[in-house]
């Protein structure tokens, strides 16, 4: 009997240690998932940003006649930017 209540003792004390172990692990998942997410967000506003930037540089530099070298300048800058 007392050996069966040992068992179980051990049992019961080592279930809850391991379930503590595993925490920061999910912790740290956890973490790295929100820290790409908010990755992600900064890099869509600066994309944004350099974007509508390019936009007004070409809006300065070209008439709206001028709407094909308004485009290919729309779209180096922001290649450039990416660089």
């Amino acid at each position: 009997m007392r050996v069966a209540f040992a068992v179980l003792l051990v049992a019961a004390v080592t279930a809850p240690v391991s379930a503590v172990a595993q925490q920061p692990k999910n912790f740290e998942v956890r973490r790295e998932r929100v820290n790409k997410v908010w990755d992600e967000q900064i890099e869509k506003i600066r994309t944004r940003r350099v974007a509508s930037d390019c936009r007004a540089e070409a809006k300065k530099r070209f008439s709206a006649i001028r709407f094909n070298k308004r485009r290919q300048f729309v779209a180096s800058c922001i290649e450039q930017a990416r660089r």
